[in-house]
Order: structure tokens, then C-alpha cells, then sequence
């Protein structure tokens, strides 16, 4: 499955023009790639969105997303397809596209 680069509606920050903090914090993200989902790991080799749409705060990002994967990774979490089923339902019942 490949994820395109749609537009972002805010200024985002890829991989190769990433610099100091947020280029760190992208190196740190990419060693740990093996223990996620290949979703985190577009074919472009670039950041995915999900993370992108974090560039512009790179201690923001890192706070974040060192919060979830404690949440999401640690032992006892929920999988990968029960994580997605409460992702969707609570974005539903938000009126939110995921």
C-alpha cells in the first residue's frame, strides 16, 4: 500500500529539508520504523503525513509521539486493526475525516 503526498494545509517539513532538532527527531523515528506498522514507512522514503503535519514544533513532535508509541507499542496495548476500529469509531462520532 502506497501513501501519496497530498497537500497539507499547513507548512510541513520533509525528511530532506529537515535541519538540527526536527531532522534528529526524524532520524530517531526512522531507527524505530521496524517496530510499527509499515504505514509509517511510505515507499517515498520521505516522512508520513501523520508525523509531517508535526514539523513545524520538533520537541512537540517528539513529546507526542514518545507518548503513543508507550501507549501504543508498550506490552498489553491493543493491535494494530483494534486501535484503527476505536480511531475510526471516535472519529466518527467527532464528524471528523480520518
Amino acid at each position: 500500500m502506497s501513501q501519496s503526498h497530498q497537500p497539507a494545509w499547513i507548512k510541513t517539513i520533509g525528511a530532506r529539508e529537515a535541519e538540527g532538532p526536527l531532522r534528529a527527531a526524524y532520524e530517531a523515528m526512522k531507527a524505530g520504523a521496524a517496530s510499527r506498522p509499515v504505514v509509517y514507512s511510505p515507499s517515498s522514503g520521505d516522512v508520513p503525513n501523520i508525523i509531517r503535519c508535526h514539523s513545524l514544533d520538533p520537541e512537540g513532535l517528539r513529546l507526542a509521539f514518545a507518548a503513543s508509541a508507550a501507549v501504543h507499542w508498550s506490552p498489553g496495548a491493543l493491535d494494530w486493526a483494534e486501535r484503527e476500529m476505536v480511531n475510526t469509531v471516535v472519529s466518527q462520532a467527532n464528524k471528523c475525516r480520518y
